[in-house]
């Protein structure tokens, strides 16, 4: 019989075969590289070509690539694998495998039966994946004629054992993906959690829950609906949304219902509640995956985690606003500098003393929420407060205007005194790399920003405390004009 491959007599060595396989599955963590691997052991001794492994996804009775799990294969192998091979798998068991259509078991006697199916010039080999007694998967081999003189009890029994130790990884991976879900919903979850410690706004916390559920339900587009005035929902988060699907189920969302799954399974709605109503709506949509069991479960727990947070920054919110610090940044909010600033423009002018204002907003804030989250936004305005905090002295007032935007006064300081300190925040703002790495925002661990400064001094003629801090606004929107990152004096031609 001729040699097909290129593989001579007592060519396959069994043991080295196997102690390959055995490293591979022993040393490789990603799966791309774990499935090359695989496919460069079996071309040495086997003459693969291809060998691939597909994973049965069972919310939609689909195959996916084992690598690349969010794509499903294309619809006529599909149809082929699933309808032909995947079904007479199962009957299988362990015990065997297909070969160019025929059912094969490792205990064959006759090994002509075995050597006249792979005549041919290609074959495929079905090999069955099992967790547990059920099957889960497919490996396919694609590969050229083998030689005669290989085909021995010792071959098909090394077969069997690679296959055995290849299955064992790929459940234990596929079961590690699960646990790294879980422990990814669990962190999301106190992250939800965690959102009252640092900010009351709804404003602020409804966006920063919409881009939690994002990032952990991947496959599906996440919205944040509200109820307005009307008790109609309106889209709160992000800015869009055409999806006729969710459009179509919102007005189903009554008071009674805590979820609701559209027909195809591939949108969910989940309420939001506020003591018995229900005030917002947490909607999951795909054009392609059904929502299992498992990340509908997900969704109702982490809407009941959106409800509470809400629920308690509403009722913290009515207590704060008679509270004198910014809950993000510890400085004065911005109702305690309005008072601070009337006490110290009637001090500075009962003893004739100067007092300066500084108005300064941080440079392309936007783009930093929209780039990277407003979690690590978050990161950037406690890091912004705590340099500022850090370059004053102890009796200077350091207040959150608004937003990215924060306003000092400083008493019995001149305008060039105060154009000095302006410059000096400046700079260290600059230089300072703000660390975000416990928000585990993807792509970086530090951000740099820079801040636009206006500084005015109080006329002592004018009888408005307001006119200090809305001239130092101007200079700081002069500021914003000529490039941002600058320091910019308020005079009356910039009105």
């Amino acid at each position: 019989m001729a040699d097909m491959t290129g593989i001579s007599k007592n060519s396959f060595n069994e043991l080295n075969f196997l102690w390959e396989v055995s490293s591979v599955l022993a040393s490789s963590t990603d799966a791309k590289i774990l499935i090359d691997n695989l496919k460069d052991i079996f071309q040495k001794y086997l003459s693969v070509n291809n060998f691939q492994i597909f994973i049965k996804d069972e919310t939609t009775s689909t195959l996916r690539d084992f690598v690349k799990n969010w794509i499903i294969i294309e619809k006529n192998q599909q149809q082929e694998l699933v309808e032909n091979i995947f079904n007479r798998l199962k009957s299988v068991c362990d015990r065997g495998f297909i070969l160019n259509n025929t059912t094969i078991k490792y205990d064959i006697k006759n090994k002509t039966v075995f050597f006249d199916l792979i005549k041919q010039e290609k074959n495929l080999i079905y090999f069955p994946i099992f967790n547990e007694k059920k099957l889960i998967g497919i490996i396919e081999i694609n590969f050229d004629g083998i030689s005669e003189d290989i085909i021995n009890s010792q071959f098909l029994t090394a077969l069997r054992i690679a296959v055995s130790q290849i299955n064992t990884v790929i459940v234990n991976k596929i079961l590690n993906r699960h646990l790294c879900v879980h422990i990814k919903f669990q962190n999301v979850m106190k992250s939800i959690a965690k959102l009252i410690e640092t900010q009351f706004d709804l404003n602020y916390i409804l966006p920063i829950i919409g881009e939690l559920i994002d990032r952990f339900v991947s496959e599906h587009l996440i919205y944040i609906f509200v109820k307005d005035e009307n008790n109609k929902f309106k889209l709160f988060w992000p800015l869009d949304c055409q999806d006729e699907s969710i459009l179509s189920l919102l007005p189903k969302m009554t008071k009674s219902k805590a979820s609701i799954i559209s027909k195809d399974g591939k949108t969910g709605l989940f309420a939001i509640r506020n003591e018995e109503k229900t005030v917002g709506v947490i909607a999951a949509s795909s054009n392609i995956d059904k929502l299992s069991k498992t990340e509908i479960d997900y969704l109702s727990q982490l809407s009941v985690q959106a409800s509470v947070t809400t629920q308690r920054a509403n009722a913290y919110a009515q207590v704060l606003k008679y509270a004198t610090l910014d809950a993000l940044t510890g400085l004065n909010n911005r109702r305690q500098f309005e008072i601070r600033l009337k006490q110290e423009v009637a001090n500075a002018k009962r003893n004739n003393k100067p007092l300066c204002c500084i108005m300064l907003d941080i440079d392309y804030f936007k783009h930093v929420n929209d780039t990277w989250g407003h979690s690590a936004g978050d990161c950037v305005l406690k890091n912004v407060a705590k340099i500022v905090a850090g370059e004053l002295r102890e009796y200077d007032i350091a207040s959150r205007y608004g937003g990215e935007e924060f306003c000092i006064l400083l008493p019995d300081t001149k305008i060039n005194e105060a154009a000095f300190v302006a410059q000096r925040l400046r700079k260290a703002v600059e230089k300072a790399d703000i660390n975000i790495s416990e928000d585990e925002v993807l792509g970086t661990d530090f951000l740099n920003v820079t801040i636009s400064v206006g500084v005015s001094q109080l006329d002592p003629k004018e009888e408005l405390p307001e006119k200090l801090h809305q001239s130092a606004d101007i200079a700081l929107y002069e500021a914003k004009r000529r490039g941002r990152n600058r320091v910019v004096v308020f005079d009356e031609s910039m009105i």
